[in-house]
Protein backbone atom coordinates (compact mmCIF):
# COMPACT_ATOMS: atom_id res chain seq x y z
CA UNK A 1 0.00 0.00 0.00
CA UNK A 2 2.95 2.17 0.92
CA UNK A 3 4.09 1.81 -2.77
CA UNK A 4 0.81 2.44 -4.33
CA UNK A 5 0.63 5.58 -2.53
CA UNK A 6 4.10 7.12 -3.21
CA UNK A 7 3.50 6.13 -6.89
CA UNK A 8 0.34 8.05 -7.04
CA UNK A 9 1.90 11.18 -5.04
CA UNK A 10 4.93 11.16 -7.92
CA UNK A 11 2.60 10.79 -10.48
CA UNK A 12 0.70 13.79 -8.87
CA UNK A 13 3.89 15.73 -7.70
CA UNK A 14 4.98 15.69 -11.41
CA UNK A 15 1.51 16.76 -13.04
CA UNK A 16 1.81 19.57 -10.14
CA UNK A 17 5.65 20.81 -11.05
CA UNK A 18 4.65 20.26 -14.88
CA UNK A 19 1.53 22.87 -13.92
CA UNK A 20 2.91 24.85 -12.25
CA UNK A 21 5.89 25.45 -14.80
CA UNK A 22 3.31 25.77 -17.59
CA UNK A 23 1.44 28.50 -14.90
CA UNK A 24 4.39 30.69 -14.91
CA UNK A 25 5.93 30.54 -18.48
CA UNK A 26 4.58 32.99 -21.02
CA UNK A 27 5.07 32.52 -25.11
CA UNK A 28 6.42 35.13 -27.32
CA UNK A 29 5.93 33.91 -31.54
CA UNK A 30 9.50 36.44 -32.10
CA UNK A 31 11.90 34.45 -29.58
CA UNK A 32 14.56 35.83 -31.01
CA UNK A 33 15.37 37.84 -34.59
CA UNK A 34 15.98 35.32 -37.72
CA UNK A 35 19.27 36.60 -38.40
CA UNK A 36 21.91 33.35 -38.19
CA UNK A 37 18.83 31.00 -39.20
CA UNK A 38 20.10 27.45 -41.15
CA UNK A 39 18.28 24.72 -41.99
CA UNK A 40 19.50 20.93 -42.13
CA UNK A 41 17.72 18.19 -43.20
CA UNK A 42 18.19 14.98 -41.83
CA UNK A 43 18.66 11.22 -42.88
CA UNK A 44 14.68 10.30 -41.94
CA UNK A 45 13.62 13.87 -43.33
CA UNK A 46 13.25 16.23 -41.19
CA UNK A 47 13.97 19.85 -41.08
CA UNK A 48 15.60 20.87 -37.76
CA UNK A 49 16.43 24.81 -37.61
CA UNK A 50 20.00 26.18 -36.32
CA UNK A 51 21.35 29.59 -34.95
CA UNK A 52 24.67 30.92 -35.68
CA UNK A 53 24.92 33.50 -33.05
CA UNK A 54 26.24 37.00 -33.01
CA UNK A 55 24.53 39.66 -31.20
CA UNK A 56 23.40 42.21 -33.74
CA UNK A 57 22.46 41.97 -37.54
CA UNK A 58 25.37 44.45 -38.13
CA UNK A 59 27.62 42.18 -35.98
CA UNK A 60 30.23 40.10 -37.97
CA UNK A 61 29.84 36.53 -37.81
CA UNK A 62 32.89 34.82 -36.95
CA UNK A 63 34.30 33.56 -40.43
CA UNK A 64 37.20 31.57 -40.21
CA UNK A 65 36.83 31.20 -36.48
CA UNK A 66 36.90 27.82 -34.33
CA UNK A 67 32.90 26.99 -34.42
CA UNK A 68 31.41 25.92 -31.40
CA UNK A 69 28.23 24.01 -31.40
CA UNK A 70 25.66 23.63 -28.83
CA UNK A 71 22.72 21.24 -27.95
CA UNK A 72 19.78 22.50 -25.33
CA UNK A 73 18.68 19.93 -22.73
CA UNK A 74 15.17 18.11 -23.05
CA UNK A 75 12.06 20.25 -22.21
CA UNK A 76 14.57 23.65 -23.63
CA UNK A 77 15.12 25.15 -26.44
CA UNK A 78 18.12 26.93 -27.47
CA UNK A 79 17.05 29.69 -26.10
CA UNK A 80 18.75 28.60 -22.51
CA UNK A 81 22.31 29.64 -24.50
CA UNK A 82 21.49 32.60 -25.79
CA UNK A 83 19.78 34.96 -22.89
CA UNK A 84 18.68 38.55 -24.06
CA UNK A 85 16.04 41.25 -24.17
CA UNK A 86 13.88 40.74 -26.81
CA UNK A 87 11.74 43.42 -28.14
CA UNK A 88 8.85 42.80 -26.75
CA UNK A 89 10.04 42.63 -23.47
CA UNK A 90 12.41 46.14 -23.26
CA UNK A 91 10.47 48.03 -20.91
CA UNK A 92 9.72 44.90 -18.78
CA UNK A 93 13.94 44.07 -18.44
CA UNK A 94 14.42 47.96 -18.64
CA UNK A 95 15.53 48.17 -14.91
CA UNK A 96 17.98 45.38 -15.09
CA UNK A 97 21.12 45.60 -13.22
CA UNK A 98 23.97 43.59 -13.12
CA UNK A 99 24.91 41.59 -9.81
CA UNK A 100 28.48 42.84 -8.99
CA UNK A 101 31.42 41.48 -9.23
CA UNK A 102 31.31 41.46 -13.01
CA UNK A 103 33.44 39.52 -15.02
CA UNK A 104 36.59 41.05 -16.46
CA UNK A 105 35.29 39.81 -19.87
CA UNK A 106 32.14 41.85 -20.19
CA UNK A 107 33.29 44.87 -18.34
CA UNK A 108 33.43 47.01 -21.75
CA UNK A 109 31.45 45.24 -23.77
CA UNK A 110 28.95 47.78 -25.75
CA UNK A 111 26.26 44.74 -26.06
CA UNK A 112 26.13 44.45 -22.23
CA UNK A 113 26.22 47.59 -21.73
CA UNK A 114 23.39 47.91 -24.21
CA UNK A 115 21.86 44.87 -23.07
CA UNK A 116 23.15 43.50 -19.50
CA UNK A 117 20.87 40.19 -20.15
CA UNK A 118 23.89 39.25 -22.84
CA UNK A 119 26.08 39.00 -19.85
CA UNK A 120 24.28 35.65 -18.86
CA UNK A 121 24.56 33.96 -21.97
CA UNK A 122 27.41 31.64 -23.21
CA UNK A 123 26.64 32.03 -26.69
CA UNK A 124 27.26 36.10 -26.22
CA UNK A 125 30.34 35.31 -24.23
CA UNK A 126 32.21 32.75 -26.60
CA UNK A 127 31.47 35.07 -29.61
CA UNK A 128 33.44 37.47 -27.67
CA UNK A 129 35.91 35.22 -27.28
CA UNK A 130 36.40 34.82 -30.64
CA UNK A 131 34.87 31.70 -31.06
CA UNK A 132 32.40 31.24 -33.89
CA UNK A 133 28.85 29.87 -31.68
CA UNK A 134 26.11 27.08 -32.88
CA UNK A 135 23.38 26.47 -31.74
CA UNK A 136 20.60 23.69 -32.73
CA UNK A 137 17.01 22.62 -31.77
CA UNK A 138 15.92 18.94 -32.19
CA UNK A 139 12.98 17.92 -34.20
CA UNK A 140 9.52 18.87 -32.88
CA UNK A 141 11.39 21.62 -30.59
CA UNK A 142 12.02 25.44 -30.72
CA UNK A 143 10.45 28.79 -31.17
CA UNK A 144 9.13 31.20 -34.24
CA UNK A 145 11.12 30.65 -37.19
CA UNK A 146 13.59 28.70 -34.79
CA UNK A 147 11.11 26.12 -34.68
CA UNK A 148 12.60 22.53 -35.80
CA UNK A 149 10.04 20.55 -38.26
CA UNK A 150 7.98 17.30 -37.07
CA UNK A 151 6.32 14.49 -38.90
CA UNK A 152 3.13 15.96 -37.85
CA UNK A 153 0.47 14.41 -35.95
CA UNK A 154 1.76 10.85 -36.87
CA UNK A 155 2.22 7.94 -34.54
CA UNK A 156 5.84 7.65 -35.95
CA UNK A 157 6.84 10.99 -34.84
CA UNK A 158 5.52 10.74 -31.49
CA UNK A 159 7.64 7.41 -31.34
CA UNK A 160 10.68 9.99 -31.30
CA UNK A 161 13.05 9.13 -27.86
CA UNK A 162 16.58 10.02 -27.31
CA UNK A 163 17.85 7.55 -29.33
CA UNK A 164 16.44 9.41 -32.63
CA UNK A 165 17.64 12.97 -31.39
CA UNK A 166 21.17 11.43 -30.73
CA UNK A 167 21.53 9.59 -34.05
CA UNK A 168 19.55 11.63 -36.81
CA UNK A 169 19.58 15.01 -35.30
CA UNK A 170 23.23 15.18 -34.08
CA UNK A 171 24.82 14.48 -36.72
CA UNK A 172 23.08 16.43 -39.59
CA UNK A 173 23.68 19.52 -37.54
CA UNK A 174 27.29 18.94 -37.39
CA UNK A 175 27.18 18.12 -40.34
CA UNK A 176 25.53 21.21 -41.58
CA UNK A 177 28.52 23.33 -39.30
CA UNK A 178 31.44 22.02 -40.87
CA UNK A 179 29.62 22.37 -44.19
CA UNK A 180 28.95 26.33 -43.81
CA UNK A 181 32.47 26.69 -41.55
CA UNK A 182 34.61 24.26 -43.39
CA UNK A 183 35.71 23.97 -39.86
CA UNK A 184 35.43 20.58 -37.68
CA UNK A 185 33.45 22.24 -34.18
CA UNK A 186 33.80 21.48 -31.06
CA UNK A 187 30.40 19.91 -29.86
CA UNK A 188 28.29 19.36 -26.21
CA UNK A 189 25.48 20.87 -24.31
CA UNK A 190 23.26 21.28 -21.56
CA UNK A 191 22.17 17.74 -20.24
CA UNK A 192 20.47 16.20 -22.83
CA UNK A 193 23.05 18.34 -24.86
CA UNK A 194 25.63 16.56 -23.81
CA UNK A 195 24.11 13.18 -24.36
CA UNK A 196 23.43 13.46 -27.81
CA UNK A 197 26.79 14.78 -27.78
CA UNK A 198 28.78 11.81 -26.42
CA UNK A 199 26.50 9.09 -28.49
CA UNK A 200 27.76 11.19 -31.48
CA UNK A 201 31.46 10.59 -30.25
CA UNK A 202 30.46 6.32 -29.37
CA UNK A 203 29.87 6.21 -33.46
CA UNK A 204 26.40 5.44 -32.93
CA UNK A 205 23.73 4.99 -35.56
CA UNK A 206 20.46 3.26 -36.71
CA UNK A 207 20.88 1.40 -39.54
CA UNK A 208 18.34 3.85 -42.07
CA UNK A 209 16.58 0.68 -43.22
CA UNK A 210 16.31 -0.52 -40.48
CA UNK A 211 14.73 3.23 -38.76
CA UNK A 212 11.97 3.28 -41.89
CA UNK A 213 10.78 -0.01 -41.25
CA UNK A 214 10.60 0.25 -37.43
CA UNK A 215 8.51 3.55 -38.13
CA UNK A 216 6.63 1.59 -40.27
CA UNK A 217 5.78 -0.81 -37.76
CA UNK A 218 5.53 1.65 -34.72
CA UNK A 219 8.83 0.72 -33.09
CA UNK A 220 11.95 2.30 -33.28
CA UNK A 221 14.87 0.09 -34.20
CA UNK A 222 17.78 -0.70 -32.13
CA UNK A 223 20.81 1.56 -31.45
CA UNK A 224 24.37 0.03 -33.04
CA UNK A 225 27.70 1.50 -32.73
CA UNK A 226 30.63 0.95 -35.12
CA UNK A 227 34.26 1.52 -33.49
CA UNK A 228 35.35 3.00 -37.08
CA UNK A 229 32.60 5.16 -37.32
CA UNK A 230 33.72 6.29 -33.55
CA UNK A 231 37.30 6.73 -34.71
CA UNK A 232 36.58 9.10 -37.66
CA UNK A 233 34.42 11.29 -35.58
CA UNK A 234 36.45 11.37 -33.34
CA UNK A 235 39.48 12.74 -35.21
CA UNK A 236 37.19 14.99 -36.75
CA UNK A 237 35.80 17.12 -33.49
CA UNK A 238 37.90 18.89 -31.75
CA UNK A 239 36.61 18.72 -27.94
CA UNK A 240 33.44 17.67 -26.09
CA UNK A 241 31.70 20.08 -23.36
CA UNK A 242 29.66 18.99 -21.12
CA UNK A 243 27.25 21.61 -18.78
CA UNK A 244 25.63 19.21 -16.27
CA UNK A 245 25.52 16.13 -19.15
CA UNK A 246 22.98 13.77 -18.98
CA UNK A 247 23.71 10.65 -17.46
CA UNK A 248 21.85 8.49 -14.85
CA UNK A 249 19.37 10.36 -12.81
CA UNK A 250 19.12 9.58 -9.01
CA UNK A 251 15.23 8.55 -9.17
CA UNK A 252 13.68 7.71 -6.23
CA UNK A 253 13.09 3.27 -5.98
CA UNK A 254 9.49 3.13 -5.40
CA UNK A 255 8.43 4.57 -8.69
CA UNK A 256 9.20 1.38 -10.45
CA UNK A 257 6.11 0.24 -10.77
CA UNK A 258 3.87 -0.74 -13.39
CA UNK A 259 1.27 1.82 -13.41
CA UNK A 260 4.06 4.09 -14.15
CA UNK A 261 5.64 2.43 -16.66
CA UNK A 262 2.91 2.13 -18.66
CA UNK A 263 2.03 5.55 -18.20
CA UNK A 264 5.49 6.59 -19.36
CA UNK A 265 5.44 4.27 -22.29
CA UNK A 266 3.10 5.99 -24.12
CA UNK A 267 4.11 7.47 -27.71
CA UNK A 268 2.87 11.06 -27.42
CA UNK A 269 3.95 14.93 -28.14
CA UNK A 270 3.82 17.35 -25.42
CA UNK A 271 3.22 20.61 -26.94
CA UNK A 272 4.05 22.85 -24.76
CA UNK A 273 4.57 25.38 -26.93
CA UNK A 274 0.85 25.49 -28.38
CA UNK A 275 -0.28 25.82 -24.74
CA UNK A 276 1.77 28.63 -23.76
CA UNK A 277 0.98 30.52 -26.71
CA UNK A 278 -2.68 30.17 -26.61
CA UNK A 279 -3.37 29.83 -22.69
CA UNK A 280 -1.06 30.96 -20.49
CA UNK A 281 0.56 34.26 -22.58
CA UNK A 282 -2.91 35.91 -22.65
CA UNK A 283 -3.49 35.49 -19.03
CA UNK A 284 0.44 36.26 -17.63
CA UNK A 285 1.94 39.19 -18.74
CA UNK A 286 3.64 40.76 -15.84
CA UNK A 287 7.10 39.71 -15.37
CA UNK A 288 6.90 40.62 -11.34
CA UNK A 289 3.63 37.06 -11.13
CA UNK A 290 5.96 35.04 -12.76
CA UNK A 291 9.06 35.47 -10.63
CA UNK A 292 7.17 35.40 -7.73
CA UNK A 293 5.87 31.82 -8.46
CA UNK A 294 8.61 30.89 -9.81
CA UNK A 295 10.99 31.38 -6.21
CA UNK A 296 7.75 30.22 -4.33
CA UNK A 297 7.60 27.00 -6.24
CA UNK A 298 11.49 26.04 -6.56
CA UNK A 299 12.36 27.89 -3.55
CA UNK A 300 9.48 25.70 -1.51
CA UNK A 301 10.93 22.48 -3.24
CA UNK A 302 14.08 23.16 -1.78
CA UNK A 303 13.59 23.86 1.60
CA UNK A 304 11.72 20.24 1.95
CA UNK A 305 14.89 19.07 0.09
CA UNK A 306 16.89 20.55 2.68
CA UNK A 307 14.41 19.29 5.33
CA UNK A 308 14.76 15.84 3.50
CA UNK A 309 18.49 16.07 4.58
CA UNK A 310 18.24 17.00 8.09
CA UNK A 311 15.26 14.06 8.85
CA UNK A 312 15.47 11.46 6.38
CA UNK A 313 16.67 8.98 8.47
CA UNK A 314 13.62 9.15 10.63
CA UNK A 315 11.10 9.86 7.63
CA UNK A 316 10.53 9.39 4.68
CA UNK A 317 8.06 12.79 4.30
CA UNK A 318 10.02 14.47 2.38
CA UNK A 319 12.37 11.83 0.57
CA UNK A 320 10.68 12.72 -2.90
CA UNK A 321 12.37 16.73 -2.83
CA UNK A 322 15.67 16.32 -3.68
CA UNK A 323 15.12 14.82 -6.99
CA UNK A 324 12.82 17.87 -7.91
CA UNK A 325 15.40 20.30 -6.43
CA UNK A 326 16.39 21.17 -9.75
CA UNK A 327 16.60 25.08 -10.38
CA UNK A 328 18.59 27.47 -7.32
CA UNK A 329 16.57 30.72 -8.03
CA UNK A 330 19.07 32.36 -5.17
CA UNK A 331 21.51 32.05 -7.90
CA UNK A 332 19.49 33.58 -10.76
CA UNK A 333 18.77 37.55 -12.00
CA UNK A 334 14.60 37.87 -11.45
CA UNK A 335 15.05 39.10 -14.96
CA UNK A 336 16.46 36.07 -16.45
CA UNK A 337 13.73 33.57 -14.60
CA UNK A 338 11.61 35.33 -16.50
CA UNK A 339 13.30 35.03 -19.83
CA UNK A 340 13.89 31.27 -19.08
CA UNK A 341 9.61 31.13 -17.50
CA UNK A 342 8.79 33.25 -21.08
CA UNK A 343 11.17 31.73 -23.68
CA UNK A 344 12.93 28.24 -22.69
CA UNK A 345 10.17 25.86 -22.20
CA UNK A 346 9.68 23.90 -25.18
CA UNK A 347 8.09 20.89 -26.89
CA UNK A 348 9.23 17.57 -26.52
CA UNK A 349 8.35 13.85 -26.14
CA UNK A 350 7.03 11.65 -23.44
CA UNK A 351 9.36 8.54 -24.65
CA UNK A 352 12.19 11.20 -24.63
CA UNK A 353 11.65 11.95 -21.34
CA UNK A 354 10.84 8.27 -20.24
CA UNK A 355 14.10 7.02 -21.84
CA UNK A 356 15.39 8.43 -18.60
CA UNK A 357 12.85 7.07 -16.15
CA UNK A 358 14.22 3.70 -17.74
CA UNK A 359 17.63 4.50 -17.50
CA UNK A 360 17.43 5.94 -13.89
CA UNK A 361 15.02 3.05 -12.64
CA UNK A 362 18.03 0.93 -14.16
CA UNK A 363 20.94 2.55 -13.20
CA UNK A 364 22.07 2.00 -16.48
CA UNK A 365 22.93 4.13 -19.44
CA UNK A 366 20.59 2.31 -22.27
CA UNK A 367 18.73 2.69 -25.38
CA UNK A 368 14.26 3.06 -24.94
CA UNK A 369 13.02 -0.39 -23.38
CA UNK A 370 10.71 -0.29 -26.56
CA UNK A 371 13.30 0.18 -29.06
CA UNK A 372 13.38 -3.30 -31.24
CA UNK A 373 10.73 -5.34 -33.12
CA UNK A 374 10.55 -7.40 -30.30
CA UNK A 375 9.92 -4.96 -27.46
CA UNK A 376 7.68 -2.93 -29.07
CA UNK A 377 4.18 -3.94 -27.04
CA UNK A 378 6.23 -4.89 -23.72
CA UNK A 379 4.90 -2.46 -20.56
CA UNK A 380 7.92 -2.88 -18.03
CA UNK A 381 11.56 -2.88 -19.09
CA UNK A 382 13.52 -5.99 -17.82
CA UNK A 383 16.75 -5.50 -15.90
CA UNK A 384 19.75 -5.10 -17.79
CA UNK A 385 21.16 -8.32 -19.17
CA UNK A 386 23.98 -8.59 -21.66
CA UNK A 387 21.89 -10.67 -23.97
CA UNK A 388 18.89 -8.31 -23.92
CA UNK A 389 20.39 -6.76 -27.49
CA UNK A 390 19.48 -3.07 -26.03
CA UNK A 391 22.28 -0.90 -27.06
CA UNK A 392 24.48 0.47 -23.75
CA UNK A 393 25.44 3.67 -23.81
CA UNK A 394 27.89 3.24 -20.38
CA UNK A 395 29.43 0.23 -22.14
CA UNK A 396 30.86 2.07 -25.12
CA UNK A 397 32.15 5.03 -23.47
CA UNK A 398 35.75 3.81 -24.37
CA UNK A 399 34.95 5.05 -27.47
CA UNK A 400 34.85 8.32 -27.07
CA UNK A 401 38.72 9.96 -26.76
CA UNK A 402 38.28 13.74 -27.50
CA UNK A 403 39.54 16.03 -25.01
CA UNK A 404 36.82 16.96 -22.71
CA UNK A 405 35.17 19.00 -20.11
CA UNK A 406 31.89 18.69 -17.66
CA UNK A 407 31.01 21.67 -15.81
CA UNK A 408 28.84 19.97 -12.78
CA UNK A 409 26.43 21.40 -10.29
CA UNK A 410 26.72 21.21 -6.92
CA UNK A 411 22.67 20.06 -6.54
CA UNK A 412 22.88 16.33 -7.25
CA UNK A 413 19.25 16.34 -8.50
CA UNK A 414 18.54 14.90 -11.80
CA UNK A 415 21.90 15.06 -12.75
CA UNK A 416 24.23 13.09 -10.40
CA UNK A 417 28.31 14.43 -10.57
CA UNK A 418 29.97 11.37 -8.76
CA UNK A 419 27.89 9.22 -11.60
CA UNK A 420 29.22 11.11 -14.73
CA UNK A 421 32.66 11.46 -13.37
CA UNK A 422 32.59 7.84 -13.19
CA UNK A 423 30.83 7.20 -16.55
CA UNK A 424 31.68 9.17 -18.43
CA UNK A 425 34.67 11.39 -17.64
CA UNK A 426 36.82 8.09 -16.39
CA UNK A 427 35.09 5.78 -18.57
CA UNK A 428 36.19 7.72 -21.98
CA UNK A 429 39.40 7.71 -23.43
CA UNK A 430 41.52 9.65 -21.04
CA UNK A 431 43.34 13.01 -22.64
CA UNK A 432 45.63 15.16 -21.02
CA UNK A 433 42.93 18.19 -21.45
CA UNK A 434 40.29 16.23 -19.72
CA UNK A 435 39.31 18.40 -16.63
CA UNK A 436 35.56 18.49 -14.84
CA UNK A 437 34.76 21.11 -12.06
CA UNK A 438 31.89 21.22 -9.38
CA UNK A 439 30.20 25.08 -9.31
CA UNK A 440 29.37 26.16 -6.37
CA UNK A 441 25.67 26.77 -5.47
CA UNK A 442 24.16 25.83 -8.47
CA UNK A 443 21.56 23.25 -9.60
CA UNK A 444 20.56 21.79 -12.94
CA UNK A 445 18.37 24.79 -14.30
CA UNK A 446 20.75 27.20 -13.26
CA UNK A 447 23.11 26.21 -13.88
CA UNK A 448 23.89 27.42 -17.68
CA UNK A 449 22.86 30.45 -16.57
CA UNK A 450 23.35 31.54 -13.25
CA UNK A 451 24.57 34.74 -11.22
CA UNK A 452 27.85 32.56 -11.10
CA UNK A 453 28.31 31.42 -14.92
CA UNK A 454 29.73 34.78 -16.51
CA UNK A 455 32.42 34.69 -13.06
CA UNK A 456 33.15 30.91 -12.89
CA UNK A 457 31.61 28.72 -15.40
CA UNK A 458 32.26 30.37 -19.12
CA UNK A 459 35.26 31.48 -17.84
CA UNK A 460 36.27 27.75 -16.77
CA UNK A 461 35.45 26.79 -20.86
CA UNK A 462 36.67 29.34 -22.41
CA UNK A 463 40.28 28.89 -21.21
CA UNK A 464 39.57 25.21 -21.35
CA UNK A 465 39.07 26.17 -25.47
CA UNK A 466 41.89 28.13 -25.83
CA UNK A 467 44.01 25.39 -24.75
CA UNK A 468 42.15 22.56 -26.56
CA UNK A 469 42.19 25.23 -29.74
CA UNK A 470 46.09 25.89 -29.63
CA UNK A 471 47.20 22.40 -29.61
CA UNK A 472 44.98 21.56 -32.39
CA UNK A 473 46.50 24.91 -34.15
CA UNK A 474 50.30 23.64 -33.54
CA UNK A 475 49.35 19.75 -34.79
CA UNK A 476 47.28 20.80 -37.65
CA UNK A 477 50.42 23.52 -38.57
CA UNK A 478 52.75 20.72 -38.40
CA UNK A 479 50.66 17.98 -40.39
CA UNK A 480 49.28 19.65 -43.29
CA UNK A 481 50.76 22.92 -43.81
CA UNK A 482 49.89 23.28 -47.41
CA UNK A 483 46.54 23.42 -46.19
CA UNK A 484 45.47 20.07 -48.01
CA UNK A 485 42.03 18.78 -47.83
CA UNK A 486 42.48 15.74 -46.35
CA UNK A 487 39.05 15.05 -44.98
CA UNK A 488 36.12 12.86 -44.80
CA UNK A 489 32.79 12.62 -44.68
CA UNK A 490 31.63 11.66 -40.97
CA UNK A 491 28.81 9.55 -42.45
CA UNK A 492 31.43 7.87 -45.13
CA UNK A 493 31.79 4.64 -43.05
CA UNK A 494 28.40 4.33 -41.82
CA UNK A 495 26.98 1.26 -44.06
CA UNK A 496 30.19 -0.08 -44.09
CA UNK A 497 30.88 -3.26 -42.05
CA UNK A 498 34.87 -3.18 -42.68
CA UNK A 499 38.04 -4.51 -40.84
CA UNK A 500 39.81 -1.98 -42.55
CA UNK A 501 42.21 0.24 -40.29
CA UNK A 502 41.70 4.42 -40.64
CA UNK A 503 44.32 6.91 -41.91
CA UNK A 504 45.12 9.66 -40.22
CA UNK A 505 42.46 12.20 -40.92
CA UNK A 506 42.79 16.17 -40.91
CA UNK A 507 40.73 18.71 -38.58
CA UNK A 508 42.25 21.96 -39.80
CA UNK A 509 40.38 22.80 -42.84
CA UNK A 510 38.24 21.03 -45.63
CA UNK A 511 37.83 23.77 -48.25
Amino acid sequence: MKRIVSCILTVFLFFVVTSASLLITGYSKICIAADGLYTVTTADGIVLKMKRYRPTPDAPFREGAQPVLLFPGILCNMNEFLTHTPEERRDAYSSMKLTPPVADWAQDDPYIQKDPMRYYSIGHYLWIKGYDPWFANYRGTGRGEFKSSRRGDTGEDNLTTLDIWATQDAPACIDKVVEVTHKHPVIGGHSTGGLVSYVYLQGAYIDPDELDDGYERGYISHVKSDPLLAELRNSQIKGFIGIDPAGIPPLPEYINAPGFWLLMGFPVYLDFDRILEEIINPNLEGAGVMIVTVDMVFGMIHELARLDAIYGEYTQLFDLFPYLDCWYTQNMDPYVEDFIARYLLSSTYLRALSEYYNIGMYQSIREHWKNGAENKDIIVAGSPDPNDGYYYYDEHMYLMSVPSITVLSQSDSLVEAEEIIRDLMEAKQPHEYDEWHLIPNTAHVDIPMGLNAPVITFPLIGEWLDKVCAEHAGAEAEEDPDGTDTSTDSSAIFYKDSDEGLCFINTSRID
